[in-house]
């Protein structure tokens, strides 16, 4: 097997199986190749290979190429797809954030699981004024209703003026994300955009640090992808209600989040969140398209 992972200035292929599994892609081409997986970027020499192929990206549709988004809708691109946004869960892409093996992670939750924490809540997020990212005035409106009760860290954006440095409580990036989440008792998990399925790192961290996450992401897929009552829903919600609500949240009903994001990680759900996973799952519809 070969696959590509595309940038818009190199091609990587993948020679083996092994090596897709490792993510140890080779910068050299082979001609005669039977499959194809291609990351993020919709060149032609997907769109032209006629074997077996499958298309999936990490990242949300509006941070695309133009050329990618309009071939995205190629009708005859459809069944080699693998997305956030298919309807059907046993057949939609995951963001492969968990390890497969959570043994030590599951054992550290169970000791810290009563504890107290001093501290109330933190946003770890790089500051990203992207057009078509849709939640950052969200995060915002949320970190000036917390005021000085949220303390901010994220790296300097990509591009543009920093404006978490503008807050009293910015403290830059954090050396170690998941040291500094055991500090807090909830985190502002926001993704960059609103999108079904789009479900990235920041609230499967949060689980795995005992740390609450106020969400805002995975669109129409939210409720069937975690249990409700591991996670507090802020889509369209009052940034000051929320902010009164875990001021006064209880002990117990902390522990009681904790409790319900232990049992999730510890469940079958969670391991579609793995890049062993994502890697069977790529391997299987390539080897269905051979078949066929």
């Amino acid at each position: 097997m070969t696959g590509i992972r595309n940038c818009e200035n190199r091609v990587r292929f993948y020679p083996s199986v092994h090596h897709f599994i490792r993510n140890m892609p080779c910068l050299f081409r082979r001609q005669n190749y039977h499959y194809l997986v291609a990351q993020n970027f919709l060149h032609e020499e997907f769109l032209l290979f006629q074997k077996s192929k499958v298309f999936f990206t990490l990242e949300p549709l509006p941070t695309m190429t133009q050329e990618t988004r309009k071939n995205l809708q190629l009708e005859a691109l459809k069944p080699f797809l693998y997305l956030y946004d298919e309807p059907d869960i046993k057949k939609r892409m995951f963001y492969p954030a968990l390890p497969y093996y959570r043994k030590n992670i599951i054992r550290d939750l169970e000791q810290s699981l009563t504890k107290t924490r001093q501290k109330l809540c933190c946003i770890i997020n790089r500051y990203s004024e992207h057009p078509e990212l849709n939640l950052l005035q969200q995060r915002i409106n949320f970190v000036k209703a917390m005021g000085k009760d949220i303390d901010i860290y994220g790296l300097e954006p990509w591009s543009g003026p920093n404006k978490w440095s503008s807050f009293q409580n910015y403290y830059g990036m954090t050396k170690n994300k998941q040291e500094t989440l055991k500090e807090y008792n909830f985190i502002l998990a926001f993704e960059n955009a609103d999108y079904n399925g789009y479900i990235t790192e920041k609230i499967l961290h949060a689980f795995m640090a005992g740390t609450i996450p106020l969400y805002w992401g995975g669109g129409d897929f939210l409720k069937e992808t975690f249990p409700s009552n591991c996670y507090i829903d802020c889509r369209n919600k009052d940034p000051n209600e929320i902010y009164q609500l875990i001021k006064t949240m209880s002990q117990m009903d902390i522990i009681s989040y904790r409790k319900a994001a232990k049992e999730f990680l510890e469940s079958d759900a969670a391991d579609r969140f793995t890049l062993k996973y994502h890697v069977e799952k790529t391997i299987l519809r390539l080897e269905a398209m051979n078949q066929n």
